[in-house]
């Protein structure tokens, strides 16, 4: 990786984090302005502009950073690649929403996540750098694994805002008062929010599944060394917390099958299993990668210099 890269990067997501909450500013302004008895206005034009702006420039940067600034043609070199794929990812998505009249509201919850992992970024490609250790099994295993978990990652963001989106509009029928009730029309329904949430669960925990396996299987051929230095690599908490986050999104998927996990809890699901992730990802980036400890040799009277000195005389 160049010297300047980083820095650079560092710079370039600064700036793209404060494009985002502008948009973010906008959208909450263009909320307050529409009127409560119309379906949700078009976006400004300076909104549509941030948000493509800030999707084209980390595409760049993702880009750059894969083809001209390292060392191999590994796509995923560090952890502040993969976020800048799942930012890039995210606010094309976030366009996605804006274009759509019945997802338009998602935006106001979708952008500030997208300045949270712009902000992530940040640090990842300055103070907490750190770059994968490539050397494990095949690159190809390797480049499924991350791919596979940041992927599944940006899934599980498109759910969780989702949810989160769910729990303000079912909030907000509690109250039922008149102005309330109006302002509803401004989002989509429970039903199709609850269809996102289980689309993106699905293809998030299929996705996910591919990761998950991939790095078991990194992870096994290094058993008998794993288990040389007296840990199980079964117990790691990252390990844990990675399972447990698949279950929740194969519950997710499957509650159209299952009443009782229907609505709020699908939604506060989504929230749970995105905190999961996030968990696994801080995990990760605390934790000493493991080492294998090298085999000792036992040394031969040919390395024992005493030896040598006595059989010379």
């Amino acid at each position: 990786m160049d010297d300047l890269t980083n820095p650079l990067t560092s710079a370039a997501l600064v700036l793209l984090t404060l494009i985002t909450i502008a948009a973010w500013l906008l959208s909450l302004r263009r909320f307050k302005e529409q009127p409560n008895d119309t379906p949700s206005l078009p976006p400004s034009k300076l909104q549509n502009t941030l948000v493509s702006l800030t999707a084209i420039s980390t595409a760049i940067i993702f880009l750059y950073r894969w083809l001209f600034s390292s060392d191999n043609l590994q796509p995923l070199t560090a952890h502040v690649d993969g976020l800048l794929l799942i930012a890039t990812l995210f606010a094309l998505s976030i366009r996605y929403f804006l274009a759509k009249k019945a997802l338009r509201g998602l935006a106001a919850f979708a952008l500030p996540l997208l300045a949270i992992i712009l902000a992530w970024g940040i640090c990842a490609a300055s103070w907490s750098y750190k770059e994968f250790n490539l050397d494990q099994l095949q690159t190809i295993w390797l480049t499924i694994h991350l791919i596979g978990v940041y992927l599944g990652t940006f899934f599980a963001a498109i759910a969780a805002i989702t949810g989160a989106m769910y729990l303000f509009i079912q909030s907000r029928l509690k109250h039922k008062t008149p102005s309330t009730l109006k302002t509803l029309g401004k989002f989509a329904s429970l039903e199709t929010l609850e269809r996102v949430i289980i689309t993106t669960a699905t293809l998030g925990f299929a996705i996910f599944t591919i990761g998950l396996v991939t790095g078991l299987t990194i992870l096994t051929t290094s058993l008998e060394d794993i288990q040389a230095d007296g840990a199980m690599f079964w117990l790691y908490p990252k390990i844990i917390l990675a399972v447990i986050a698949w279950a929740v999104y194969a519950i997710i998927m499957n509650v159209r099958y299952a009443t009782s996990f229907r609505g709020a809890r699908a939604a506060w699901l989504s929230i749970f299993g995105l905190v999961l992730l996030l968990a696994v990802f801080g995990i990760v980036m605390a934790m000493p990668e493991h080492k294998p400890t090298p085999p000792t040799r036992q040394m031969t009277p040919i390395d024992n210099p005493s030896n040598q000195q006595l059989g010379g005389e």
